[in-house]
């Protein structure tokens, strides 16, 4: 049974209206990346591209540590970045992406530098900040989202889209975001891999009984989270239910979260993408790949392909 989410906990408003995607940065950010990715691949042709993926060094089931940085430089160099920090990354990620493309056998058609794709994946990154905003501080007013609108293009132009490509206002968007809803759907091999997402047990594919174990304690509080932060559409392409009972626990997750990000935001997160920033830059003064040494395996990542040793002992 799924119930609609309703919250008791009335949120507190920010003194100043976020103007910026920094400005919309909370703690829940933390918890909500894999309901995101969920929001991305839902489109099939980026589930399948993913799921398909040979790319050996940009997999989370072989590199996790590694996707979570390049990941996180991506989004902090869209938030805090220069131009031509941009500019490299966008360079970096369009080489990997060439390597992402439909074979005769793929269900879908899908390349990884369509325009289209990366729209909808660039829409939902921006849902990602606008949800953890709106969780702890509560809703926007649409002239707030039109400015945050126009101020989310590099999340777009980060990769293969064009400025004028990107929607200028949020009626815009969302009218886009609609039309889009209609073509998600969720394939039995792609909704598996979202399950080890969720419970963060796609760690033990890289890391063999030691990924599980860490991935033990964490592990179904990050899946609470996943469905919690979850918009019900894709919460219901997935399966997953929604009680009343799981609803007030999130209720008292906010609770905490209201009364602790204020304290410690925006200083704490603006910091970790100074951070992620400021590794880039050294990478690329050392003349070191941003996105680290390009592997291919021609055998699919979720097929085995490019398996580390101490996951093959465990599968051995």
């Amino acid at each position: 049974m799924s119930v609609p989410i309703r919250s008791r906990n009335r949120p507190r408003a920010r003194r100043r209206a976020p103007r910026e995607l920094r400005d919309l940065m909370t703690t829940i950010g933390l918890t909500n990346g894999v309901a995101n990715i969920i929001m991305q691949l839902s489109l099939p042709p980026v589930g399948h591209g993913v799921s398909e993926s040979r790319v050996q060094s940009g997999s989370p089931r072989r590199y996790p540590l590694k996707r979570a940085r390049t990941t996180g430089q991506y989004l902090a160099l869209s938030v805090l970045g220069s131009d031509e920090d941009r500019d490299v990354m966008r360079s970096a990620v369009a080489e990997v992406h060439k390597e992402v493309y439909s074979r005769a056998e793929s269900p879908v058609r899908y390349s990884g530098n369509s325009r289209e794709l990366q729209i909808w994946v660039a829409m939902c990154l921006f849902k990602y900040y606008v949800d953890q905003y709106t969780f702890v501080y509560g809703p926007l007013d649409e002239a707030t989202l039109d400015t945050l609108t126009k101020a989310a293009e590099p999340l777009a132009t980060g990769v293969n889209v064009q400025p004028g490509e990107w929607p200028q206002t949020w009626a815009e968007y969302r009218a886009r975001w609609d039309a889009t809803l209609p073509q998600l759907s969720i394939d039995p091999v792609v909704h598996r891999e979202f399950e080890t997402l969720s419970d963060l047990t796609f760690v033990g594919e890289a890391w063999g009984a030691i990924g599980y174990a860490l991935a033990w304690l964490p592990g179904p509080a990050y899946r609470f989270m996943t469905r919690a932060t979850l918009p019900p559409e894709f919460r219901a392409l997935m399966g997953w239910d929604w009680t009343a009972a799981d609803q007030r626990r999130f209720d008292r997750v906010l609770a905490v979260l209201r009364r602790v990000d204020p304290v410690i935001n925006p200083f704490a997160m603006q910091l970790a993408y100074r951070l992620q920033v400021a590794d880039f830059r050294l990478r690329r003064r050392l003349g070191l790949p941003v996105l680290g040494t390009l592997k291919i395996n021609e055998t699919l990542i979720r097929d085995g392909g490019g398996r580390r040793r101490l996951a093959r002992r465990r599968a051995g």
